[in-house]
C-alpha cells in the first residue's frame, strides 16, 4: 500500500490547485487543522477483497479515496450573484475535475489503470467543503514471499 501512495501523492502534485496532499489519518475530523493547508487532498487506501493466487500471493482490489478539502468563506453561487463572484466560487469544481482527469487511467508497474467509482461532497457542519473521489484498482501483493 505504501508504493500506491507514493505514486498517488507524486502523481497528484500535478494538480497545480493543492496546497497540501496527505494521508488520510484522521485529519479532518480534528478540531485542529492547523498542519493542513487548504485546498488539500487526503488519501485513504483500503484493500475490501483479496483472491489467493499462490499460498503467499494474493490478487487484490483496492479503493483508493481521495478527499478533496477547502476551508472555504460563504460562496456566493446564487442566480443572483455576479457571474464573476459565482465563477470564482466554482473554481473548486475546476480542482475537483482536475484531480479527476490527475488519476482517471494512472497505472505503474505495480498497479493497473485506477478507474472513478464514484463522487460526491460530504455532509459537514464545521465549514469545511469537502469532495470525495473514490478510485479502484488491482495489484499483485506478493509481500509475504
Amino acid at each position: 500500500m505504501k508504493t500506491i501512495y507514493n505514486a498517488i501523492m507524486n502523481k497528484l502534485t500535478e494538480v497545480s490547485k493543492l496546497k497540501w496532499i496527505d494521508l488520510d489519518r484522521g485529519q479532518l475530523e480534528e478540531q485542529d487543522r492547523a498542519s493542513i493547508a487548504f485546498p488539500g487532498a487526503i488519501i485513504l487506501i483500503e484493500i475490501p477483497g483479496c483472491k489467493s493466487l499462490t499460498d503467499k500471493i494474493q490478487d487484490c482490489r483496492a479503493v483508493i479515496t481521495i478527499r478533496l478539502a477547502w476551508n472555504i468563506t460563504p460562496a456566493r453561487t446564487s442566480s443572483k450573484a455576479p457571474d464573476a463572484a459565482r465563477n470564482s466560487s466554482l473554481e473548486i469544481y475546476d480542482t475537483i475535475s482536475e484531480v479527476y482527469a490527475c488519476l482517471q487511467g494512472f497505472e505503474t508497474q505495480n498497479f493497473n489503470a485506477l478507474s472513478r467509482t464514484s463522487q460526491g461532497k460530504e455532509s459537514r457542519s464545521d465549514g469545511l467543503f469537502v469532495y470525495k473521489i473514490v478510485f479502484e484498482c488491482e495489484f499483485e501483493d506478493n509481500s509475504a514471499e
